[in-house]
């Protein structure tokens, strides 16, 4: 298994974030948020993800740039039990930082594992749909 986040894994459609702000579901595990919808897209990946740290939280981009890496960087490294979990269901996902506080990774670690847990969980998605 490779450890990479290519352009084709990033959801960066605005039509797709559109739909995903309107009709997706979410799930909160704070300091994060997790806001996901079931789609279809041609892609050998199962999920297509965006991470956002909100101006209004963090003022200086220097503090949303590192809060994004950390959080692409828990993504990109626990992605695959999410990948083996979802092997036919295509998902877009979302994580939001709610916080106005600068976030530790092991704290960032913790919360976005427990949410892909749930996320990857078949009973869950089959709810959504």
């Amino acid at each position: 298994m490779e450890f990479t986040f290519t352009k084709i894994e990033r959801l960066c459609s605005k039509k797709a974030i559109d739909n995903l702000f309107s009709k997706g579901k979410s799930k909160t595990q704070f300091p994060l948020k997790l806001i996901y919808k079931p789609t279809e897209f041609e892609s050998p990946f199962p999920l297509r993800a965006m991470f956002v740290v909100p101006k209004k939280k963090h003022k200086r981009a220097n503090k949303r740039n590192t809060i994004k890496r950390r959080m692409r960087e828990v993504y990109r490294l626990n992605k695959h039990t999410l990948y083996e979990a979802l092997k036919t269901q295509k998902l877009d996902v979302m994580f939001i930082c709610l916080t106005s506080e600068e976030i530790e990774y092991s704290v960032i670690e913790k919360c976005m594992c427990q949410l892909m847990e749930t996320l990857g969980k078949q009973e869950f998605l089959i709810e959504t749909k």
